[in-house]
């Protein structure tokens, strides 16, 4: 005789609604296990060789300047085959452009991990640039499809994307410490990522989603829903909104990479503990704890912007966040370091934001170009020409000038953010 429990748990079962929901909800969270650890991997294949150049320039008897602008090609591609990787996720859908991410990425690292000259190992980097290049257009696009609540699914896809950047360093060093040989480094990651390649590819998921879940919030009308949104007049509305937010994160590109390259050296310089005595930990550890904070903020955003339009809401983070990274070049010691917690929790928060934005003023058709696009702007122009700022300015002026000048882009990317805040749509809008 069953019990009142087991009659429920076979109503529950039985009802075609709960049924439904189940299998989105199962579908929703296959999506967010591979973008997730697609994000990761994305991060760590870039910066896993920056913890062992000397190691790497042994191996192969390349100067400095040899072995970086061997690296240099999968940053550059990195950045070039974002849009090409979003037009064709666009054309024939997310789940085959996400699978070839996962294939190459592996591919890449293995020519990498058994390179016998520097022929090899460049084009072994110009593989790796090629497959990261895929995820971040094709990646986001899908989160922004697949999920009811795309904002909270990009602040966890964005913690995992600065975990591995935090990770990836301290990965590559501790490998390379334990094997005692470098390509280790590389070669450890090939089984798991060609796995998850293979797993993603016999999911039933992706492709050419039919829905578009980063519609606004509630209180906002959809385009579709009787409003006028597919007007010449509102979608050239939609389309300036898109033109002036792409504005702001280049500037974000620019003091991002501003940030990310001296915060390092900042804090090596400018902070005295017994506890910190050495600068190794001060450049490594002190830099993690820092960015794993940041990287935690995420998670906040997605879920805010969930719940509003989010131009408002954008503006007030970049305001916040600019006299944060100001400040950072000016303090030492405690105040330095708080000031850097929470110059990263904003500075990080924004990444969701940013990305909700994009998908919820711009078509689903082009939600991949668009956000190729993005990257394209932010890591190819923005963050190339704040790493070479960076040094330039650290070189004429000091350590400390290097974040007054990112605070310049900060705020000029509020500015183009305010600006994309005051265009008008058809949308029944709050400004938050």
């Amino acid at each position: 005789m069953s019990t009142s429990s087991e009659r429920a748990e076979a109503a529950r079962r039985s009802d075609p609604l709960d049924a439904a929901a189940q299998s989105r909800h199962r579908f929703e969270l296959r999506i967010l296990v591979f973008t997730c650890a697609g994000h990761s991997l994305t991060h760590v294949f870039i910066h896993l060789f920056t913890a062992i150049q000397d190691e790497m320039r042994a191996s192969f008897g390349l100067s400095d300047e040899g072995l970086t602008k061997l690296a240099s090609i999968s940053l550059v591609l990195f950045g070039a085959g974002a849009i090409p990787a979003g037009w064709l996720s666009d054309r024939y859908g997310e789940k085959p452009l996400l699978v070839a991410f996962y294939v190459l990425s592996a591919l890449g690292a293995l020519v990498i991990g058994l390179a016998p000259d520097t022929l090899t190992l460049g084009c072994g980097f110009a593989i790796v640039g090629l497959g990261t290049s895929i995820y971040h257009p094709v990646g986001l696009a899908l989160i922004s499809k697949g999920l009811r609540r795309p904002g909270r699914g990009m602040g966890i896809n964005g913690l995992f994307g600065s975990l591995g950047t935090a990770v990836s360093p301290l990965v590559a060093a501790g490998v390379t410490w334990w094997t005692d040989d470098w390509r280790w480094a590389f070669l450890v990651l090939t089984a798991p990522t060609l796995l998850l390649g293979l797993a993603m590819g016999v999911c039933d998921f992706g492709g050419r989603l039919s829905i578009d879940a980063a519609q606004p919030p509630a209180n906002i009308a959809k385009p579709g829903d009787g409003t006028p949104s597919r007007q010449p007049g509102e979608r050239r509305a939609l389309y300036r909104i898109v033109a002036w937010l792409l504005a702001a994160m280049a500037c974000g590109g620019v003091y991002y990479a501003l940030v990310i390259t001296k915060l390092p050296e900042l804090l090596a310089a400018n902070v005295e503990s017994e506890f910190l005595e050495r600068d190794v930990t001060k450049k490594t550890w002190l830099p993690f704890f820092v960015y794993l904070i940041g990287g935690a903020s995420q998670i906040i955003g997605g879920h805010l912007i969930d719940r509003r339009d989010g131009r408002g809401m954008y503006v007030v983070i970049l305001l916040i966040a600019a006299p944060l990274i100001w400040a950072l070049g000016r303090l030492h010691d405690a105040g330095l370091v708080g000031t850097a917690c929470a110059m990263a929790f904003f500075l990080f928060a924004v990444q969701p934001v940013e990305n909700t934005l994009l998908a919820r003023y711009s078509p689903p058709a082009l939600r991949g170009v668009v956000y190729g696009l993005k990257f394209v702007i932010v890591f190819g122009a923005g963050m190339g020409i704040g790493t070479w700022l960076s040094g330039r300015v650290a070189g004429h002026y000091g350590l400390g000038d290097v974040f007054t000048c990112a605070a310049v882009f900060a705020w000029t990317a509020a500015v183009f953010a305010i600006v994309a805040s005051a265009v008008r749509t058809n949308r029944r809008e709050h400004r938050a």
